[in-house]
């Protein structure tokens, strides 16, 4: 017979049994909701994508989208609280049952069950269901962030440092200014174009304005999301974890923002221009307001700085609607070209931001009511602010270029897109002059160098960064297989990437 310190110790004994496998099972059952939610949300992000976020913690967060911390809570915690405590629960009730007929509250539910077949799902429960749960967890979570590739990239070469130039080693110089607005269109891309899919070319407006595009402008690794796209347009390189390697974390959690790179706004800087950013969204958010900041934005503006007098139910969710914002970029470039100053106004627009979109006063008025509608009405708005530039005589001395940031993630035509084999992010350069392309593909970091030299800059042998231009005839070309390569290597462990983000250069 048991004495009573005993059956204390065995009843603590029980408890903590109790509470680790509560433990497994809420991990697993995390690791298999947060897979499912990322992918359910935002398409099939890299784990590379997943882990930069991460290390920002909360902040910004709460500017963004209310709806999509509420569905994080609610998938990514509730719910494996709830099923990690109801599976407990249910293993006590049938081990209290089973090994001391207890008449424990907790044995009624195994009261009602046979006794062998009891037994057998004890049997089973008692020694595997956790472990088998996190192992399933595990699997599933590592297919759908290509872990492996992940672990891969930690051992390749460093295609980084074999193939990246030093801006600040190449000779730019300024031939034939003209100031630059860059418009960054959110998850915009070609595929819109196709009436097979949408019944008509929802970005027909952009492409009837008077320009060039490039038939071919693919997404590299490292470039799939917003601030990914322009570090790697503005500064032709990636953007990867970092903290990994060497302790320290990135964006808002680190004194500057890759500070050792040269990117477009320091350029532009030296060579006198002004700089300004405007964007729908919180700064705070994925480190993008420290970005500009840190590579000479003179002025840089987020939802904080925007809103206003807007109250929050007349925004959305990550901030400013597109028109809304226009307002203020119409209002910032009437002021930057009356300086007679040499200027560069970046802006992004927010609206076509998945999972569902955002539907603006203007395309409201319009009759939208789909997110194929979103997609035309946020062309159509870009459109019309170019045309606004072209009846007050900018464009004689203004190039314009607009980009979409990336290709498409988790929106409500996601499915359709994805049958589409080849996806190519929606670019246009426009100007008052003929624009000469070496070449038809192009991808993120090429759009460093060709865009310095669409206005008006000369490239030493047109090389910078990763990236290579696309409308001049006399410079280098990119190797034919240098995007397969990229695939393969380009999110490898580098020392010289990890560099970028310590010390300035001389």
């Amino acid at each position: 017979m048991l004495t009573r310190l005993q059956i204390i110790h065995n009843r603590h004994r029980h408890w903590l049994r109790a509470f680790v496998r509560f433990l497994t099972y809420l991990f697993a059952f995390f690791l298999c909701a947060i897979a499912y939610w990322i992918a359910d949300n935002f398409g099939e992000p890299s784990l590379e994508q997943v882990l930069y976020h991460a290390q920002f913690g909360m902040e910004g967060l709460v500017d963004t989208d209310t709806a999509l911390i509420k569905s994080f809570l609610l998938w990514c915690v509730s719910l494996p609280l709830s099923l990690s405590l109801f599976l407990v629960l249910l293993e006590s009730s049938i081990a209290l049952f089973i090994t001391h007929g207890s008449t424990h509250w907790l044995t009624h539910p195994a009261r009602a069950v046979n006794i062998h077949a009891l037994k057998v799902f004890y049997w089973f429960i008692n020694h595997r269901a956790p472990l088998y749960t996190l192992i399933a967890s595990g699997v599933y979570f590592c297919i759908q962030f290509s872990v492996t590739a992940f672990v891969h990239n930690q051992f390749g070469e460093d295609y980084f440092a074999k193939h990246y130039v030093y801006p600040a080693k190449v000779k730019v110089e300024l031939k034939n200014p003209k100031n630059l607005v860059l418009i960054y269109v959110e998850s915009l891309e070609d595929t819109y174009k196709d009436a097979r899919l949408f019944g008509k070319d929802l970005v027909a407006s952009l492409d009837h304005i008077n320009g060039a595009s490039f038939a071919s402008y693919k997404q590299a690794p490292g470039t799939g999301w917003t601030i990914a796209g322009i570090t790697a347009t503005q500064c032709g390189l990636p953007l990867k974890s970092v903290s990994l390697y060497d302790g320290n974390d990135q964006g808002e959690n680190i004194h500057a923002f890759l500070p050792s790179a040269v990117c477009l706004g320091d350029i532009l800087h030296h060579a006198g221009y002004y700089n300004v950013y405007i964007g729908s969204d919180a700064l705070a958010f994925s480190g993008k307001g420290r970005f500009f900041q840190d590579h000479h934005y003179d002025e840089v503006y987020g939802r904080e700085e925007l809103k206003g007098n807007l109250k929050d139910n007349q925004m959305n969710f990550w901030g400013l609607y597109d028109d809304d914002l226009l307002v203020h970029v119409k209002k910032k470039l009437i002021e930057l070209h009356a300086s007679k100053k040499p200027f560069n106004l970046t802006f992004t627009t927010i609206d076509t931001h998945g999972p569902d979109g955002h539907f603006s006063k203007y395309c409201k008025a319009h009759g939208i009511k789909d997110f194929p509608g979103i997609v035309e009405c946020t062309s159509n708005q870009v459109a019309e602010f170019v045309q606004f530039m072209r009846q007050n005589g900018y464009l004689k001395d203004t190039n314009v270029v607009i980009l979409g940031d990336h290709l498409a993630m988790e929106n409500p035509v996601y499915d359709k897109l994805e049958t589409v084999k080849e996806r190519h992010i929606f670019n246009r350069f426009i100007s008052n002059k003929p624009i000469t392309k070496n070449r038809e593909e192009v991808l993120h970091f090429d759009m460093f160098p060709t865009m310095l030299e669409f206005i008006g800059f000369k490239v030493e042998d047109g090389k910078l960064g990763l990236g290579f231009t696309a409308i001049s005839k006399d410079a280098d070309l990119p190797p034919e297989n240098e995007y397969e390569e990229m695939n393969e290597d380009l999110l490898n462990q580098s020392d010289e990437y990890l560099a970028l983000w310590k010390q300035r250069q001389n």
